[in-house]
Order: structure tokens, then C-alpha cells, then sequence
């Protein structure tokens, strides 16, 4: 059989909705592919650290993480990078001058730091700790993340600063690197393998990037309209045996 490099998306992909638990029948088929000799990865939003629990948790060796910024092999990073800093203090800056309160991750641990006391931070699913503490942003020397509360209607809005926003829990906005694809594609180098032999899954905007040739991409049952355009194959939701399905179609397993 010929080897595939697979790489799936996280939460509502692996996943069940934003957390760490993946459905039995999906940890078989990441079983069987390993043990089928595929190369198995992670290609998800989240940061390094988070990421790589998780796949040390059901025994996955390569994460490609925070949105395609950072690679690690058997728990070795091979790269993380930041968000283009210049653009994240602009940005900080002016969400203060707008009065609208934002979080930042400026090191690759699973706590985001605010000087907003109320800052939101309600939502269960979240899996970052919230600290509040002064914040000197011309100090910052990497930012990972950046999450800030939505404008109401006739607040300020802030520019984007060409950052990319992505609708976030506790009605705020998520900025955090989303070229899965770029990730993916150095991966691939890092493994002198063909890039044609890559199959991605995914379900949300964030995975557009890695919807292209000439990877293999599958969209879950349960993907959003513009992923599942883009796909050359949908298989059946998440929590419905999606997975296993697609892998067993193709003869992958």
C-alpha cells in the first residue's frame, strides 16, 4: 500500500466540538493507519503546548500547530513562530484607545494575560487560563494569540492591522495564524515526501488553507459550506463515524 502523510484538524474534526476527546471509532482508525505504516499528524489552530498534549494523549507523533506557525516531531519543536509583531502592538494599542478589552498569548503556555479585570472569560470551553496583570505591549517580544471583545454597534472598530480574525468564544474575536497548508507543505519537506501524498480533514475556515492541491482534502459531514466546496471528497460527521468512513473508502486501512 502506498504511503499517506494524513493531517487532521482538531476540534470538530478529530474531536468532539472544542475539546479532547475523539470519538472510539476515530481512535481505531488513527490506530489502524499507523499500524498500516501512514504518517500521522496534527494540522490544528491551537497552541503548541495544547496541541501537542493532545496528540501525546492518543499516541500521534507530529503536530503541525499554531495555525501552521510551529512543527514538532515525537515531541522535538522543529519551529514555532509568532504572529508579525509590529502588527499585534498596533493593534493592542488601539484596542486600548477603543476601550475594548483583549487578551494576549505571548509564550507556549496554555495562559493567556490581560489587563482588562473584566475580560470575558465564562465560556467552558475554553481551555486557556485567564490571568489579569499589567501589560507593557512595547515590550512584548512574540505574541501567539490575540483575543479582544467584539464592538458593540456604534463603539470604535479597530482596524485589522492585516491580521487575521476568526469568531471566538465569549462574543470576541480570535486572531491567531491560519496557513495550515504553509505547515503542512514544510512538513512535508522536513519529511522529504511528496506533497501529493498528503490527505488533510478539516471542518472550518481555518482549514481553507490546506483545501488545495495538490494535497488529498476531506471535509467532515459536519464542515462549514465553504470547506465542503472546496473538498475533493465529504465524508460523514465527526461524531458519526466520518473518519473511519473516508479511510475505509479509499482503502486506506
Amino acid at each position: 500500500m502506498l504511503k499517506k502523510f494524513f493531517f487532521f484538524d482538531i476540534d470538530h474534526t478529530l474531536g468532539l466540538d472544542i475539546s479532547s476527546i475523539i470519538p472510539a471509532d476515530t481512535v481505531y482508525c488513527l490506530h489502524r493507519l499507523k499500524q498500516s505504516g501512514h504518517f500521522v499528524s496534527i494540522a490544528t489552530g491551537r497552541l503548541q503546548c495544547d496541541a501537542q498534549r493532545f496528540a501525546d494523549n492518543y499516541g500521534i507523533g507530529a503536530v503541525v500547530s499554531d495555525g501552521g506557525n510551529s512543527l514538532s516531531i515525537d515531541g522535538t519543536i522543529l519551529e514555532m513562530n509568532g504572529l508579525p509583531l509590529t502588527d499585534c502592538k498596533a493593534l493592542l494599542h488601539e484596542l486600548d484607545t477603543c476601550h475594548l478589552p483583549w487578551a494576549v498569548v505571548a509564550d507556549n503556555t496554555p495562559v493567556r494575560y490581560t489587563p482588562y479585570a473584566m475580560y470575558p472569560h465564562a465560556d467552558s470551553r475554553n481551555y486557556m487560563k485567564t490571568i489579569t496583570r499589567p501589560i507593557d505591549i512595547d515590550s512584548l517580544t512574540a505574541v501567539y494569540k490575540i483575543m479582544y471583545v467584539r464592538p458593540e454597534s456604534g463603539q470604535p472598530v479597530p482596524s485589522r492591522h492585516r491580521l487575521p480574525h476568526l469568531p471566538y468564544l465569549d462574543n470576541t474575536w480570535l486572531i491567531e495564524p491560519i496557513d495550515k497548508g504553509a505547515g503542512i507543505s514544510r512538513m512535508m519537506n522536513h519529511l522529504n515526501a511528496d506533497p501529493a501524498d498528503a490527505v488533510v480533514f478539516g471542518d472550518g475556515l481555518n482549514d481553507i488553507s490546506m483545501f488545495h492541491k495538490p494535497f488529498y482534502s476531506i471535509a467532515m459531514g459536519n464542515s462549514c459550506p465553504e470547506l465542503k466546496e472546496r473538498a475533493d471528497y465529504v465524508t460523514g460527521d465527526n461524531d458519526q463515524g466520518g473518519i473511519l468512513q473516508a479511510c475505509i473508502t479509499f482503502g486506506w486501512i
